[in-house]
């Protein structure tokens, strides 16, 4: 007997896809243009306390350069900031700023509706169920974001 279903992996993957360009859209159309779901995992970062660039590029298991890639362009679309540490004038912290609160709001609104519509299609206990699953796996990343959960890196 064959499985005709399409392939787990690829689900999974179209599907992150998809609430990415919904996303996408939504913060386009709200005002918040460039804004990512990478975006918003640094937002919450960031909401917590700021960082030096070093110290982000390690909660997000990213490198320097990378990150101040990253940084660089949320500088730009004007979400984040950046200031000199009082507690150590030699380092440059990034830190929220009102623009990017107001974009992780509306980001978080479009997460709220997204799973609303999403319960509609499917009904409440399936989607529930969708949760619970993408808990499950969400709770195996070796990123700590703030709103989800981190564990160890399963090798």
């Amino acid at each position: 007997m064959t499985d005709d279903r399409q392939d787990f992996g690829v689900l999974l993957s179209l599907a992150s896809v998809t609430f990415a360009q919904e996303l996408r859209d939504h913060m386009h159309d709200a005002g918040f243009i460039g804004f990512t779901t990478r975006t918003g995992f640094v937002l919450r970062l960031l909401l917590t306390e700021p960082l030096s660039l070093r110290g982000l590029a390690d909660r997000l298991h990213m490198t320097p350069q990378a990150t101040l890639k990253l940084v660089d362009g949320m500088a730009l679309a004007g979400f984040v900031d950046r200031a000199t540490s009082m507690r150590d004038r030699r380092l440059r912290m990034v830190q929220v700023n009102d623009r990017g609160r107001a974009a992780l709001d509306a980001a978080k609104g479009f997460h709220q509706k997204f799973e609303l519509d999403l319960a509609a299609d499917v009904g409440e206990a399936a989607a529930a169920d969708v949760r619970r699953a993408l808990e499950l796996l969400a709770n195996r990343t070796p990123v700590s974001v703030p709103g989800g959960r981190r564990s160890a890196r399963r090798r």
